[in-house]
């Protein structure tokens, strides 16, 4: 076996052009007229010499800025209005991305009812391959963009500031110490262009590049196509050898410590770097078992780390392991450790997680631990091959980047499946703990620690640091144990309910049954996945039944039930029973409603009916694990409001509803006011009388087995045939029209927008479609005024709700962040294009682009499950269809529609402007 080769998957069509490109095809019926369009390239921002750091990066934006055959600027449309035209959307459709070794552009969800418009994605794959003009008044104006792009990553996370602080120390003297593709601000706002068009023609060559289609093609005219289109790129001369650089060893550790006074706690990751597996090696069976190996150590050590994290008071707040990269390096691997650490007590988190990676290395796993490792990953592999013909292009896309980016093989899931079964069957304990301490060498090691920057917060040294590390892995431990589990969920069941009614519901092929409980279920048999049932349990009430005095408990009304477990099962117990089920089940009480929510593959169905049942009737009750968890809290919120973001939104919150209680937010001060006993008293009630209960269930459900198990779990539900109603208790916004600004202190200098009209609309479909269709015009008018004209910032978000709870119904939010400098340039802007909308209408191509772009959406998600739940949901609770004449609607939207709900929000004179501008 040791140079025995997987089999790859005959299903895709991989060749080669004379001048070195690549492709993949591959034809898939799942999405029906859709296909993807990728270009690959091996090149990212460690090829960039010093003087152009960050230039691999401002080379992706500009491909969307003019190339041969979609110059734009009345010479021709551009590549985005083009695609606009078809349905693709920028951002959702139409992306890049630029990483370390790495530049990937994807044209997604392409409707290829025309061979016209395969041509023509074709030339865009070809232009972005090595037709890009990049003319100077466009690389200048893309300069602003990529700086708020900067501000926007940076504004807004502390952890991003300190991995670039860090890299220094933990690759030093080699490229990887200044090679982030955001680059340097200084050099993105200053470079002569040559910079740029140097990086340009020196990488973007076809050796390096890949074309990835797969859809619903035909393969073998899209090879022609292929053949036919990139042909004429030409392979250069004597091209520059692409380099990936090593990361060398280390015998000391080494330690690299960053405080920012907005990091909320303090990250520890420990790695240990190793060897990477060569390209020759990955398509080695014997690589995917070790491979295969590595997965079930890190599985059995997260659980264990899990369990830890359940308990009483646990000694950090969070804490995982993963097998991978080291850091941003593909040339380097490394088994990691992460965990954020209690202020309280930083040496106990540091002794309590590598202590227990250590206890592994020492002494192993159990043979109990490991089986339910291997059946977890097995399930896992068993929903992909059940679902095997349901796969969606995007999953075929990802082999095919894998193959070309980083050499891992392409096999189908059917050959996948039947080399875990292998494994699974070969692979013993003894073999697994020889490999824990292989994978978990303490060699080689690296330590990063980003702490917040406070004064009540002293920090250690590096010394010290080292030392907590190598005092935990120097000690012994004992072996891990754990009691055997032979429980079942469920002991005791009252005698079964029945189904005392079943009729179709409506023309949707929906069927509805009402139980002897009064619990009305309505069910929608589909074929989109075969291996996938979703669940919605709710009935009307919720929060808003309970006074305002009762709000402080809101926000932990889920959590303390779903963290003490069920029954007689604490949160540990349960998760173990669970092992190996695909199957979620949660139970939350909102502002309207009380609900269990779940989802689970057809054979575990009945589990999900289980714990359906259980957290409706035997919720468990632990004082102790809800005080663990309010400590626990505690210690997180210590700092909460040191990232200003925070503040912002406490102050959005405010300004809003005016200090409403039952939108405050979480903080240190409150966790004291918290009752248990209030919150087990609102659950318990809320989940006492099921009568009233709807439930819907979507996928693929088999009625002759579902029928008994409701009479089973769901009609013998208590009833006490009382119906509750919803009061109108939720939260308004100020009826007012009003601006705010104030300052607060940031490392990053940012200003923040946020912009909210409220108003009120009839609430149906064709103003719910009139508003989608306003944000998204909007949307489009601002990329092209504010960020592509003004460079003022990375993107402005305009998002909308028509809500039948809400007074008023309609809601308007713009919101974007800028350099403080250039905040008042652009606020009349924002203004400038709504009112431009209610008084002449939007543009007719932004009108015919989005609707291009809704219908493509719609005949996209009516393909899935979640959109039943949602139409069927909308239906029962709100009398509102989203299906029936949807498609009919968009298409009858006129401009005279979106100007006139354009029209009513402004007349509401409704409008809260609320800024932060940096100190």
């Amino acid at each position: 076996m040791s140079s025995q080769k997987v089999e790859a998957d005959k299903s895709y069509r991989i060749g080669k052009l004379s001048n070195g490109l690549t492709y993949y095809l591959k034809y898939n019926a799942k999405e029906k007229g859709l296909a993807e369009f990728f270009i690959a390239q091996r090149v990212g921002s460690i090829l960039e010499e010093p003087r152009q750091r960050g230039l691999a990066h401002f080379l992706e934006h500009m491909a969307f800025n003019g190339t041969k055959n979609f110059q734009g600027k009345g010479k021709s449309l551009g590549i985005v209005p083009w695609c606009e035209t078809i349905g693709v959307k920028f951002g959702a459709n139409l992306n890049a991305y630029t990483s370390v070794d790495q530049t990937v552009y994807n044209i997604s969800a392409v409707p290829i009812m025309r061979e016209g418009i395969i041509d023509s994605t074709l030339l865009i794959l070809h232009d972005w391959s090595h037709f890009l003009l990049l003319e100077d008044n466009e690389i200048d104006k893309e300069r602003g963009v990529i700086h708020e792009e900067w501000r926007t990553r940076r504004a807004g996370m502390a952890i991003q500031r300190m991995m670039e602080r860090v890299m220094p120390t933990i690759y030093k003297g080699t490229k990887y110490e200044d090679c982030l593709p955001i680059g340097s601000m200084d050099i993105i706002d200053n470079f002569p262009y040559k910079d740029l068009r140097d990086y340009y023609l020196k990488w973007y060559r076809p050796d390096l590049q890949a074309i990835i289609i797969v859809g619903d093609i035909d393969v073998d005219k899209m090879e022609q196509k292929i053949h036919s289109v990139f042909s004429d790129i030409q392979k250069p001369e004597n091209p520059a050898n692409r380099i990936y650089y090593p990361v060398p060893d280390n015998k000391k550790m080494i330690v690299a410590i960053d405080k920012d006074s907005e990091q909320p706690i303090m990250f520890v990751t420990l790695y240990m770097k190793q060897e990477s597996t060569p390209d020759s090696e990955k398509d080695l069976i014997l690589t995917q078992r070790k491979k295969y190996l590595s997965s079930l150590i890190i599985k059995m050590l997260n659980n264990r780390l899990s369990d830890i994290r359940k308990q009483y008071k646990p000694p950090f707040h969070s804490a995982s392991v993963n097998d991978g990269s080291f850091f941003i390096s593909k040339t380097k691997d490394a088994f990691s450790v992460s965990f954020g650490c209690l202020q309280e007590n930083v040496k106990g988190s540091f002794d309590a997680v590598i202590g227990e990676v250590e206890r592994a290395r020492q002494n192993g796993f159990t043979m109990s631990e490991l089986q339910r490792a291997k059946t977890t990953l097995l399930k896992s592999v068993e929903h992909r091959y059940a679902e095997r013909k349901e796969q969606r292009n995007r999953t075929f896309v990802k082999k095919a980047l894998q193959n070309f980016l980083d050499n891992d093989p392409i096999m189908s899931i059917e050959y996948y499946y039947k080399l875990i079964q292998t494994f699974n069957a070969q692979i013993t304990l003894s073999e697994v703990n020889k490999e824990v301490a292989e994978l978990i060498s303490n060699k080689n090691q690296v330590l990063t620690i980003y702490a917040p920057l406070k004064k009540d917060f002293p920090i250690a040294d590096k010394e010290t640091f080292e030392k907590y590390v190598l005092d935990a892995q120097s000690r012994r431990y004992k072996p891990y144990k754990e009691k055997p589990l032979h429980e079942k969920l469920i002991s005791f069941l009252p005698k079964k309910g029945k189904i005392i009614k079943e009729i179709d519901w409506d023309k949707f092929g929906v069927k509805k049954l009402i139980l002897s409980n009064g619990v009305e279920v309505y069910i929608k048999k589909t074929s989109f996945a075969n291996d996938d049932i979703s669940m919605r349990f709710y009935g009307e009430g919720g929060t808003s039944l309970y006074p305002d005095s009762d709000a402080i408990n809101f926000p932990m009304l889920s959590s303390a039930i779903v963290n003490a477990g069920v029954a007689n099962f604490d949160k540990v117990k349960l998760d173990r029973i669970l092992n190996g089920k695909n199957v979620r089940v949660s139970p939350n009480v909102g502002v309207e409603t009380q609900a269990i929510n779940g989802r689970s593959s057809v054979n575990d169905f009945e589990t999900m009916m289980q714990l359906t049942y259980l957290y409706f009737t035997s919720p468990r009750k632990d004082l102790k694990q809800f005080r663990s968890s309010i400590e626990t809290m505690r210690s997180f919120l210590k700092n909460r409001e040191a990232n200003p973001q925070v503040a912002y939104n406490d102050s959005v919150s405010a300004i809003l509803y005016g200090n409403n209680p039952r939108v405050q937010p979480m903080k240190r001060k409150d966790l004291d006011r918290i009752s248990y006993n209030r919150i087990w008293k609102i659950y318990t009630e809320r989940f006492s009388d099921a009568s009233a209960f709807k439930m819907v269930l979507v996928g693929n459900v088999s009625m002759e087995k579902l029928r008994p198990l409701l009479c089973k779990y769901i009609a013998t539900l208590p009833s006490k045939r009382e119906r509750s109603v919803a009061k109108d208790s939720y939260p308004q916004v100020r009826n007012v029209n009003e601006t705010h600004i104030f300052m607060k202190k940031m490392n990053t200098p940012s200003t923040l927008v946020n912009i909210f009209y409220t108003f009120n609309e009839p609430f149906n479909v064709r103003t719910d479609v009139a508003l989608d269709v306003l944000k998204r015009v909007l949307t489009i008018a601002y990329t092209d005024s504010v960020r592509e004209e003004k460079g003022g910032t990375y993107g402005v978000r305009v998002q909308s709700r028509l809500d039948n709870t809400s007074k008023p119904r309609g809601l308007l939010k713009i919101s974007f962040r800028t350099d403080p400098k250039k905040y008042e340039m652009l606020i009349p802007i924002i203004y400038k294009q709504i009112e431009n909308i209610a008084k002449k209408g939007p543009l007719k191509e932004s009108l015919s682009k989005v609707k291009a772009y809704l219908i493509k959406a719609y005949n996209q998600s009516i393909q899935t499950n979640d959109y039943w739940d949602y139409v069927i949901y909308n239906r029962l609770r709100h009398n509102i269809d989203f299906f029936t004449d949807y498609k009919k609607i968009v298409n009858n939207i006129t401009l005279q529609d979106i100007q006139l709900i354009a029209k009513d929000i402004l007349k509401s004179d409704r409008r809260i402007e609320i800024t932060m501008i940096s100190e």
